[in-house]
């Protein structure tokens, strides 16, 4: 297998790509790789790498460099996603759990980062499950790594179809305010080429390109196997299936190409797509197998009513829908929600969103206990903060968390001089127009006494002010984080948040953050927790988790107040911390572990699920979800 695995990294190295090794039975590069994405490793290189580790790994480095984009499907939901966007290719790799699917980079000068289809505010990569896009900045596993295979092995990899940017179909919430009315100068008009079917469009586009033949030649990366792919599925939604629907795709090629697909690449194909449409639309065959040239018989009225309701034989269901919600922040910050962080003045609030914000926008997989669905842009509304403060917190932001590539964006009065008072319509209209602008993910407000000057706390009414905006905003498809003031401290340290109960009314999840101190005195001073309250220390369990050289600065407790909807995800209280080197300006997170991380860790260490269950206090069920096994 070392011959074998040299000489494909050597084969893949010709072809202009940058590779990696990775160890084996991971997904972890066995070199410092960042350097390979700004240049291609040498023959020298290559032959030493698979020379000392000949049972390794071999990664492709994504991305302008080799000209390569992959897009990610783990499972068949991100499958039949990928399929529903039309993102078709000839260039596939079988992976242990679905498929990678390859594209040509553009090689446009644009970055286009692990999680975005393009660098630029407005369009994200699509909210799927098991759905991830590697392009600059990123690796994918190649053949012969384990469970890696290409599903056309004899296929000219420069047929790769070319890589269109994902533009998002967003379906929002009815709502006074709403995306729709909101700057659409970013959205590209539907082109007269998306009004044409397959054939008109393929007939268009050789026009255009090759006027003196009116054929598509092999090779090129024109996209050949795209088309077909695209011609087909139309077949089937038109009612085509099996010799019928091949008929018609050897004429679209025997039409438009020099030379039709490979018979054996011609069969894989057609059989790719039928399968999909098996597997995707049952209800398009009959018991017998035979596909359905008609749709099924309409709803009658009373089934049409019965669809609207909810029954007892729903709860399964119900429950599936559940679980598979979508987070930003695992579990506190799911899309679409109202969320509120409040403490003591000095505690760290505002400090402990902001990280987690970093996080989010830089993509990254995990904020201390928290874990991250997927890079989301940010528009923070900061009403307290002077710009020396803003700056040295970005540059440590940066620092711990990485780059956001403009998807972390802070508004301040400072940067204009221009308040926004939240009482006024003209606050209002001002705060909508940097939404407009920014298109974000998520919206903070930091904080809502100084965003409302002058709220009266403690009136039911003046919350249903600040209420109404924040069901506004999370209507039109964002979620909403309010940072806020707890009322006076008590003996016990921070109390709970200040004002009337009715600012709970709309929300889904409230979270205190409580700063945490060694000694018992300083922390009265405070008003915080002292860290020998805990039947477990908080310090020194965070301590051993840093490396030497760092010491622990500042120890904040994450602890929920209202969840709405309480899973077992949910863990009471955490603990997130920062530390320091002692001798550079170096800092780092680090944090206790949620009860989902731990049952990772014991099963790393060989323990049964069951076991781990029992461990955690968890559910079964629930533990082997976490582990990705399949549960009946």
């Amino acid at each position: 297998m070392s011959e074998t695995t040299k000489d494909q990294a050597l084969e893949y190295l010709d072809r202009g790509w940058s590779i990696i090794p990775i160890r084996p039975s991971t997904k972890r590069p066995a070199i410092k790789w960042q350097e390979f994405q700004t240049r291609q490793p040498t023959e020298e290189e290559v032959e030493r790498w698979w020379t000392q580790w000949p049972d390794y790994g071999i990664a492709l480095v994504t991305g302008e460099l080799s000209g390569v984009v992959v897009v990610d499907c783990d499972n068949d939901e991100s499958i039949k996603a990928a399929e529903d966007a039309e993102m078709f290719t000839p260039v596939k790799v079988k992976t242990k759990r679905g498929l990678h699917l390859y594209f040509e980079h553009p090689r446009d000068g644009k970055r286009r980062g692990p999680r975005a289809g393009v660098n630029s505010r407005g369009t994200d990569w699509p909210q799927i499950n098991g759905l991830d896009f590697r392009g600059d900045g990123s690796y994918a596993l190649l053949p012969p790594s384990k469970n890696y295979k290409w599903l056309a092995p004899e296929i000219d990899y420069s047929d790769m179809s070319p890589w269109r940017d994902w533009v998002p179909s967003i379906q929002r919430d009815e709502g006074d305010f709403h995306f729709s009315n909101l700057d659409l100068t970013g959205v590209i008009p539907i082109s007269e080429d998306d009004l044409l079917g397959e054939w008109d469009r393929t007939a268009k586009y050789v026009r255009d390109s090759f006027p003196n033949t009116l054929k598509i030649p092999t090779g090129m990366g024109n996209g050949r196997n795209e088309r077909v792919m695209k011609y087909i599925a139309e077949g089937i939604k038109e009612g085509y299936f099996g010799a019928e629907l091949r008929v018609r795709a050897m004429a679209f090629m025997r039409e438009f190409f020099e030379q039709a697909l490979d018979e054996r690449e011609f069969e894989a194909t057609c059989e790719s797509i039928e399968q999909a449409e098996r597997r995707n639309h049952p209800e398009n065959f009959a018991p017998d197998g035979k596909f359905l040239l008609a749709p099924q018989n309409p709803e009658t009225l009373e089934e049409t009513r019965k669809r609207k309701l909810i029954h007892m034989s729903d709860a399964e269901q119900l429950l599936k829908e559940a679980d598979a919600k979508t987070y930003l922040i695992e579990p506190w910050l799911p899309s679409n929600t109202i969320v509120q962080v409040f403490g003591y003045s000095g505690h760290g609030k505002s400090l402990f969103v902001q990280h987690a914000m970093a996080a989010l926008s830089s993509g990254k997989k995990y904020f201390g206990p928290f874990e991250i669905g997927r890079a989301a842009s940010v528009l923070y509304f900061d009403f307290e903060m002077g710009m020396a403060t803003i700056a040295r917190r970005l540059i440590d932001l940066r620092d711990i968390h990485g780059d956001s590539q403009d998807r972390l964006n802070i508004w301040t009065p400072f940067v204009d001089d221009k308040e926004i008072d939240m009482n006024t319509r003209e606050g209002i209209v001002e705060l909508e127009g940097w939404i407009k602008y920014a298109r974000p993910d998520v919206v903070v407000i930091d904080t809502i006494r100084s965003a409302y000057p002058g709220l009266g706390e403690n009136s039911a009414d003046e919350w249903a002010r600040v209420n109404k905006l924040a069901v506004r905003l999370r209507n039109s498809g964002m979620s909403v984080i309010m940072i806020h003031h707890s009322n006076k401290p008590s003996e016990n340290g921070i109390g709970r948040e200040a004002g009337s109960t009715n600012q709970l009314t709309v929300l889904e999840t409230q979270i205190r953050v409580a700063q945490v101190f060694r000694d018992e005195e300083t922390a009265k001073q405070n008003a915080a927790l002292y860290d020998g309250n805990y039947e477990t220390p908080v310090y020194p369990m965070l301590e051993a988790k840093i490396p030497d050289g760092f010491q622990l600065y500042m120890v904040m407790e994450i602890r929920y107040g209202k969840v709405r909807e309480w899973t077992e995800m949910h863990d009471r209280v955490q603990w997130v911390g920062f530390a320091s080197h002692n001798t550079t300006d170096e800092k780092m997170v680090v944090s206790s572990m949620s009860t989902k991380q731990r049952a990772k860790n014991l099963a790393l260490d060989g323990v049964d699920p069951l076991d781990i269950a029992n461990r955690l206090n968890r559910p079964l069920r629930q533990v082997r979800e976490w582990l990705g096994l399949y549960v009946e």
